[in-house]
């Protein structure tokens, strides 16, 4: 980019910045960005939930900035007003809503001072939207807000090809708005595999040396008191969990993640049953590209995935995965390292699977190339949102 021209400004609209799959992807995009300042992007955040959340201050570190407006139904005046004053003061290029549906009711309020770039960005599988509308309020929103944003949106992608066709994104009115994916970037170099990471997990957690680990990352418990179906189907991989040290002593599984009610539930009947030290719940991790460097699998079993960024940041990492065929054959970039099975198959067919899976640890390192070429690198992300934020691509 021209040294002359100035960076393109961007705001990013998403409820927070929590540790899901896209608000790692998009601080992981204001990480690279913030060092390669040739590329003339800046960006900033709007959390329309209105409050701090865990990731800020890492976004701020970036060199992005963090504003907070809370939407709802219930304040529809004050979000306008300081919404619309945010994009006058700013003169953003594009605006890049991550709420889908809901981006519509924002791109309508922010009406009189909206860029010329906006983009209503899809990030979760239809199922989210059943749990969504419980009510005829809620339909009247998902409805409406569909209209609008098929209507004010200049751009609307996804995070999978197959999560739009499942929107219905490929018919009237969204097809003639509808562009490539653009999908969530890792930093392949950040999970390269480390040939001596299992044996340190092994002493710490006290496992024998021929010990074989399986890895779940994802929610367990939800912060809304668990009303809400988890995507990530804990419950499955539990039951599996169980079913799979009982039958094999030399199986360990750690679960990795937010353990909510439901979690310390999960340990409290792990220590009733007296598998303590076989099935371990961590909590929260910040090295997950370590831990996936010291385990044999991921078992990867959720109900529905926009994509399933936790299953190529594995493969990055040389590391096996048995995942449910829920997920998108687009996040499948190194075949022989994914098995897709049904959830309907028994127990018993996914322990033979997993007993079935080939260890490859002498072959692990060799996998980040084939990563690296893949679309979900970090610098392919980057230069596909860039492409994004020019107009008529």
């Amino acid at each position: 980019m021209s040294e002359n021209r100035p960076p393109i400004k961007v705001l990013h609209m998403l409820h927070g910045l929590g540790t899901g799959g896209a608000e790692t992807w998009l601080l992981e995009v204001a990480r690279y960005v913030h060092v390669h300042r040739e590329l003339g992007l800046q960006m900033d955040f709007l959390l329309t939930g209105g409050e701090k959340t865990v990731l800020d201050e890492e976004a701020g570190r970036s060199g992005a900035r963090v504003f907070y407006i809370k939407y709802s139904f219930g304040n529809f005046l004050s979000f306008r007003k300081a919404f619309l004053q945010l994009l006058e003061n700013e003169k953003y290029d594009a605006l890049h809503n991550h709420q889908d549906f809901i981006s519509g009711w924002h791109f309508l309020l922010g009406l009189g001072a909206l860029p010329a770039i906006r983009i209503a960005h899809l990030h979760n599988p239809y199922n989210f939207v059943r749990n969504y509308i419980d009510g005829p309020l809620r339909w009247f929103s998902f409805r409406t807000g569909r209209l609008l944003m098929a209507s004010l949106a200049t751009k609307i992608t996804g995070t999978s090809n197959s999560v739009m066709d499942e929107y219905g994104y490929n018919k009237w009115p969204y097809r003639s708005k509808r562009v490539a994916p653009a999908y969530c970037g890792i930093n392949i170099n950040a999970f390269l595999y480390d040939p001596g990471a299992k044996r340190k997990l092994l002493c710490e957690m006290g496992w024998d040396a021929g010990a074989r680990v399986a890895l779940f990352v994802g929610r367990i418990g939800l912060e809304n008191m668990d009303t809400a179906p988890n995507q990530k189907n804990p419950q499955f991989a539990f039951a599996f969990a169980k079913h799979l040290v009982n039958r094999d002593e030399n199986w360990k599984f750690l679960f990795v993640g937010f353990k909510g009610a439901l979690g310390l539930e999960m340990e409290k009947e792990v220590n009733d049953l007296h598998l303590q030290g076989r099935i371990y719940f961590t909590g929260l991790r910040r090295d997950i590209p370590r831990l996936m460097s010291s385990v044999d699998v991921l078992v990867f079993p959720s109900i529905w995935e926009g994509l399933g960024l936790v299953a190529v940041e594995a493969q990055a990492n040389g590391l096996p995965v048995l995942a449910s065929d829920a997920i998108p054959q687009e996040a499948v970039i190194i075949p022989e390292l994914v098995t897709r099975l049904s959830l309907d198959h028994p127990l018993s067919v996914w322990y033979d699977t997993i007993q079935n899976m080939p260890v490859k640890e002498s072959a692990r390192s060799n996998y980040k190339e084939i990563a690296a070429k893949a679309p979900f690198s970090i610098e392919s992300s980057v230069q596909s949102l860039i492409a994004l934020y020019q107009p008529g691509s």
